[in-house]
């Protein structure tokens, strides 16, 4: 293990970014680390079948996926972990490896997936080796949710349960179950939501069918769209305006879970490219559609009628 550790440790740096109000620290792997990272997300994926509550970097499921079964529901109940990955040692997931790998194999894992004992937060395999760690606690979850007919989803380190008995007596088996397993609470962020209930930032209450987008985002979309329709890439030297990559991602995952918003965006979005188009050539410059692949670009494009 002090091998590979030693093969590995010129190989990743930190990196900072801001999460909410305050700064965190990520490992970012480079050079032969990164392909070796790689190679170890493949083989862990390939071999990790998950269970239906864990919707956090499963392919094919999503946040979408991960509010629907609490769709309908009258109080949430979010319970956040405290340092999840901090708290994820080799030791956590050995047993679960061991049952597909050899030694060898382990050891690599070992040197290269981990750094100083836990799991990094940043490295491609991280996410999957904490569904892994997480496993056993999932099913001890799920059982005592059942039971209580409750739903439970879980996203990395939040877990969510809606439905049936949902009180502080099923908090407190909840807290029982994962303290026994080695897990600590985030009490800060554990919470009941009665009035407005949320799932992975998307609205579940009793009064819609479908996870649907908080009103203000649609909002902040509708609006910033509809100026930049209007005035092209100048918008965005507007101050307190999102950056255009943020108002494309925030689209992009907005059309995701509410398909029906398309319908009225993208005419926009695409008339923004076309002012930004008209400006350009006005001023002798470059058009700049560098952030939209080519195939999004024409699709932006075609859903303007012509003038």
């Amino acid at each position: 293990m002090t091998q590979w550790q030693d093969w590995a440790r010129p190989y990743h740096s930190d990196v900072s970014f801001r999460s909410g109000r305050r700064w965190r620290t990520t490992k970012r792997a480079i050079g032969r680390l990164d392909i070796a990272l790689k190679l170890a997300k493949g083989i862990l994926a390939a071999g990790w079948v998950p269970q239906d509550c864990v919707h956090g970097f499963v392919r094919g499921r999503s946040t979408v996926s991960g509010a629907a079964p609490h769709v309908g529901a009258k109080v949430v109940l979010a319970v956040d972990l405290k340092d999840f990955y901090g708290q994820i040692s080799f030791d956590r997931v050995a047993p679960a490896l061991a049952e597909q790998f050899d030694t060898e194999v382990l050891a690599w894992i070992e040197g290269v997936c981990f750094i100083d004992g836990t799991l990094p937060l940043g490295f491609r395999t991280s996410p999957y080796l904490s569904n892994l760690a997480f496993q056993e606690t999932d099913r001890s979850i799920e059982m005592i949710a059942s039971a209580r007919g409750i739903s439970y989803t879980r996203w990395v380190d939040d877990l969510s349960f809606s439905h049936g008995e949902l009180d502080d007596a099923f908090l407190r088996a909840v807290r029982e179950v994962v303290g026994a397993a080695g897990w600590a609470l985030n009490d800060r962020k554990t919470r009941f939501m009665r009035r407005s209930p949320y799932v992975l930032g998307l609205y579940v209450g009793h009064d819609v069918d479908e996870p649907r987008l908080p009103r203000w985002v649609k909002r902040k979309i509708l609006l910033e769209s509809y100026y930049f329709a209007k005035h092209g890439d100048s918008h965005f030297e507007s101050p307190g305006v999102y950056p255009r990559l943020t108002l494309l991602g925030l689209c992009a995952y907005a059309f995701s879970v509410e398909p029906e918003l398309a319908d009225k965006i993208y005419p926009r979005l695409a008339a923004g490219i076309r002012q930004s188009g008209r400006r350009a050539r006005q001023a002798g410059d470059a058009v700049d559609s560098s952030y939209l692949n080519e195939a999004e670009f024409d699709r932006l494009i075609a859903a303007l009628p012509d003038e």
